[in-house]
């Protein structure tokens, strides 16, 4: 993936945290793909990702796997 892509990509999956407190988040959830992450950013800073399940699931198999390596 490009630079400019991986670029076009980052800022798309910014989400500013007023539209999460505008009652936006169940829209925003409902439209991760198992790849998606969203990033929201309060005050131009990010703060929080949000990610599917699925995703998130494979992330903490994937953290217990490494440290079973690291420390087996």
């Amino acid at each position: 993936m490009s630079n400019k892509t991986l670029l076009g990509t980052m800022l798309n999956s910014l989400v500013p945290i007023s539209q999460l407190n505008q009652g936006k988040a169940a829209k925003i959830i409902s439209s991760l793909g198992h790849d998606d992450i969203r990033i929201v950013v309060k005050n131009n800073e990010p703060m929080a990702a949000i990610i599917p399940i699925s995703r998130f699931s494979e992330l903490i198999e994937a953290e217990a796997l490494l440290k079973e390596q690291k420390h087996g």
